[in-house]
């Protein structure tokens, strides 16, 4: 589906809406003995001041963050503890705090321009298992409309961030 959520991003970023972001959903349709539902179903991890009170009934600092796009989608064995689009004008970092179990792979850093998609692979092979590290990634906005980033391990788990619309300078 990430094709389709980076072409959808690509279709809207010029309009008045906010951008797609994808959520973490498990469908069952039936279980076996056995089968393992929480192992392998992907989860979001919402960015929160503080967790809502059970007995408030009140889920809207939730349901807020996540139309805000705060909040990022894993398999569970990455993590993204910290993410940010940092600097002005066309000149940006990519910074994000990545936690991860198995061997790294690479981390990503994918953009579009209203029309096609184009990203930034970066080896992490030489990054052990059990890792924690903090990417600095120069990003030069010109003639990009959004970003988002992804980090994946050897066993294909990864997490995403939700695309942010970004100003970069057409010069």
């Amino acid at each position: 589906c990430q094709t389709l959520w980076d072409e959808m991003n690509n279709w809207v970023v010029e309009k008045p809406v906010p951008l797609k972001f994808i959520q973490a959903i498990t469908e069952t349709y039936e279980q076996g003995p056995g089968d393992d539902f929480y192992a392998n179903s992907p989860v979001n991890y919402v960015k929160l001041d503080a967790l809502p009170q059970a007995s408030s009934g009140d889920w809207s600092p939730i349901i807020d963050a996540m139309k805000r796009g705060d909040y990022f989608w894993t398999s569970g064995e990455v993590l993204i503890s910290g993410y940010a689009v940092q600097g002005a004008g066309s000149k940006r970092t990519i910074a994000a705090d990545i936690e991860w179990t198995f061997p790294l792979e690479f981390v990503e850093v994918v953009w579009g321009d209203g029309v096609k998609t184009e990203r930034q692979i970066i080896s992490a092979t030489d990054l052990p298992p059990f890792g924690r590290k903090r990417f600095e990634i120069p990003f030069d906005t010109t003639g990009k409309k959004w970003v988002r980033f992804a980090a994946w391990d050897t066993a294909g788990n990864g997490a995403m961030v939700q695309p942010v619309r970004v100003s970069g300078s057409t010069a």
